[in-house]
């Protein structure tokens, strides 16, 4: 936890999975982009929606403040969209966008077996090593891909989502085992004084999401969060 009054890592929170936004975020006062992967067919896909199974569709919410998403797109539910899966965006472009420009922050989705999560985990060390990148990326999620990311790829610097209660109960069931765990990325609703002290003992950094009111982003900032992950590009640039 960051205790000594520093200002917190601006994490642009999905400003990784569009192309423009990519742009956005670079031209932006923030010190880091979020992206979120999915692993099919031996590739990395950087999007935040879910395929349909083998048709080249995605779904998903719509995010907040976002009421295009392509040509190609169609609202199903007031707050849900469909929409081909036409020109993917591929982590290695995204690595290639950033340019060292940005730091990003991975956000692993999906569950996979054993086999096939160790495989994600190579492909992404691989692809990581290969940009250069593997020293300054972050991963995140809240599956377990990740301790497949760790044997795989100790040097990677690797933290778990925790959004809901039941979650964190068992991280703190993980930490006791797992004392080389680095840090969370953390709902900002969970963080608590009695939470942040704690997080503060063990020695771990927090990140907490999805911060879009700056009251709240002023009380993580006061008991000592070391990332705010946003939709807010203003609101990250006044922290």
């Amino acid at each position: 936890m960051n205790r000594g009054g520093g200002r917190p890592l601006r994490i642009a929170h999905a400003f990784g999975n569009r192309r423009h936004a990519i742009q956005a975020a670079i031209a932006a006062d923030v010190d880091c982009i979020e992206a979120d992967l999915w692993f099919r067919g031996g590739e990395i896909w950087v999007r935040h929606e879910r395929r349909l199974g083998f048709l080249p569709l995605l779904y998903d919410r719509k995010p907040r403040g976002m009421n295009r998403f392509g040509p190609w797109s169609l609202t199903v539910f007031p707050n849900h969209y469909i929409r081909l899966d036409v020109s993917p965006l591929r982590l290695p472009e995204l690595l290639e966008a950033a340019g060292g420009k940005r730091r990003l922050l991975l956000d692993l989705k999906d569950n996979h077996a054993r086999d096939r999560a160790r495989a994600y985990a190579g492909a992404l060390s691989r692809v990581l090593r290969e940009a250069g990148c593997a020293e300054s990326a972050l991963v995140c999620g809240q599956t377990d891909v990740l301790d497949s990311v760790r044997e795989v790829a100790p040097g990677l610097d690797v933290r778990y989502s925790i959004e809901r209660q039941r979650q964190w109960e068992a991280f703190l069931r993980r930490l006791d085992a797992d004392p080389a765990i680095r840090g969370v990325c953390l709902h900002h609703e969970l963080l608590t004084e009695p939470i942040a002290r704690l997080l503060e003992e063990r020695g771990l950094e927090v990140f907490c999401w999805t911060v879009d009111d700056r009251e709240e982003a002023r009380r993580l900032v006061a008991l000592g969060v070391d990332g705010i992950i946003s939709n807010d590009l203003t609101l990250l640039a006044q922290l």
